[in-house]
């Protein structure tokens, strides 16, 4: 059995599938016992990975992207997520949705340790015909920090992972305003990276793990989110249980898991225009520079899509 260690940005109901195929033993029937962990901070599992303590580092793939030519050529062997899994609150009930509600407005953005909540707002504001120049966009903060200014009078709007949303939203502090995972797009929003010469040191190894997490993305896929019950309980005790099955099951019909763990190339190509606009990318990098696909193809090889 080979070891397979992932250190993980976080815990998220967007990598229900890797969790359903640990919960389920689809990764060992392939050969692979793995475990998961969260460095603190997550930046941590970027060494983690440069020195092989762990073989993928889960998270955005903004990091491969903005890393390449610049510090290390990280490569990305599978997603996990097709969507953003946010959330927007308002403080005021706004009785129909709309973009251009949000300019002039202050809208605080969660995710103080990394890039992509901001650009999936400001991806998503100007796409919806909002002038995002004038949304007074507040980021860069701690989640805590940022729902405590929220929850004091601070701010128009909030994005927020959907736990966190649900519980403001539960506790009267504000009111649901804009799930994006209705957005039609498909990106690469969460995937798992590495460095090449790790996946060449042991292939097999990663052609193993890429079959666990197709099954375990199809076993979801195929039968919602009942089967998510004791994960939810276990990860998320905060929340109502049939509130995150509920979740897992909007989240399912919105297209946040594709039938493929493999990360397509117009997926790709949306996402780094958002980080084109975002100015945190000049211009798109190949995908075949950022993407390695060998492990997905010996999975298909062997039957397994």
């Amino acid at each position: 059995m080979n070891e397979f260690k992932i250190a993980a940005t976080g815990v998220s109901m967007n990598y229900m599938p890797q969790y359903l195929a640990q919960e389920c033993g689809f990764f060992k029937e392939e050969g692979v016992d793995v475990t998961s962990y969260t460095p603190t901070p997550w930046v941590d599992g970027l060494d983690d990975i440069n020195k092989a303590e762990a073989d993928v580092l889960l998270g955005g793939i903004w990091v491969p992207i903005m890393y390449h030519n610049h510090i290390k050529d990280y490569v990305s062997v599978a997603k996990i997520a097709s969507k953003c899994p946010l959330f927007i609150v308002s403080r005021e009930k706004v009785d129909s949705f709309s973009w251009t509600a949000m300019e002039n407005k202050r809208v605080l953005v969660s995710g103080g340790d990394g890039a992509s909540h901001y650009v999936a707002a400001l991806g998503s504001a100007k796409k919806g015909g909002a002038n995002v120049e004038t949304i007074r966009f507040v980021h860069d903060f701690s989640t805590s920090m940022l729902c405590e200014l929220f929850e004091g009078g601070f701010g128009d709007f909030i994005v927020l992972q959907p736990d966190v949303a649900h519980s403001m939203i539960a506790r009267g502090k504000g009111y649901f305003y804009k799930n994006l995972t209705e957005n039609d797009e498909k990106i690469p929003w969460s995937v798992y990276y590495t460095l090449p010469e790790t996946i060449a040191k042991d292939q097999d190894k990663f052609n193993r793990f890429v079959a666990g997490l197709q099954k375990g993305t199809t076993y979801l896929l195929e039968n919602g989110g009942e089967v998510c019950r004791p994960i939810i309980e276990r990860f998320w005790p905060h929340m109502s249980v049939d509130e995150g099955v509920n979740t897992i099951d909007t989240f399912i019909k919105q297209g946040m898991w594709t039938p493929s763990v493999k990360i397509e190339e117009r997926e790709l190509e949306t996402w780094q225009a958002d980080l084109v606009l975002g100015d945190l990318i000049d211009e798109p990098i190949s995908y075949n520079q950022l993407v390695d696909n060998k492990p997905f193809e010996a999975m298909k090889k062997q039957g397994g899509m």
